[in-house]
């Protein structure tokens, strides 16, 4: 039957809200909203008032030909139209700013420890495994053996990093097992 098409297309143009809500948006009494709603048809004025405030097509109210929304916008959403423009304002704002802004991946990533920079500087196995812990927010313990750096003077510069290493994942192994 028509009306209840209708009464489908009327439920669809207003987002399925209440009687009520839709008898303020259009302005006629309530009671007037619940007879369209149990198939009698609106007044000329009263379509012309329905189609305005939802942005739909009177042919598609009325008949269902064409496409539902006028000139197949959507419904005006003045919640939707504000959060659309400050999105375009932030992604304008960002791009002038592009070169100022540190690239958000790299924030949280700490570089690297480098171990043979460190073992060159520093030349003690125990300075160079206290200085990695600290740089990775740890304190080195105090008790750990030196069976890795017996005979440290005699490695030779890419040997002592290979003991550093070794000797760094050991520990942590160890560590994680005890905690």
């Amino acid at each position: 039957m028509m009306n209840e098409d209708f009464v489908q297309r009327l439920k669809l143009a207003f987002e399925n809200q209440s009687m009520a809500d839709i008898a303020r948006r259009v302005d006629v009494p309530h009671a007037t909203i619940r007879n369209y709603f149990l198939g009698r048809l609106p007044a000329p004025e009263v379509l012309i008032k329905i189609a305005a405030e939802t942005n739909v097509s009177l042919n598609w109210l009325l008949l269902g030909a064409g496409d539902m929304y006028i000139r197949g916008g959507e419904p005006l959403d003045l919640g939707r139209m504000i959060d659309r423009r400050i999105e375009e304002i932030v992604d304008l704002k960002l791009a002038a700013r592009a070169g100022e802004v540190q690239q958000l991946g790299d924030i949280d990533v700490v570089p690297a420890f480098d171990v043979a920079a460190a073992v060159h500087e520093h030349g003690d196995p125990h300075v160079v495994m206290s200085e990695w812990f600290r740089h990775e927010g740890r304190e080195y313990p105090a008790d750990f053996g030196v069976v890795f750096f017996q005979g440290w003077e005699s490695y030779s510069p890419s040997e002592k990093v290979e003991a550093i290493r070794d000797a760094k994942k050991v520990l942590d192994r160890t560590l994680r097992k005890q905690a």
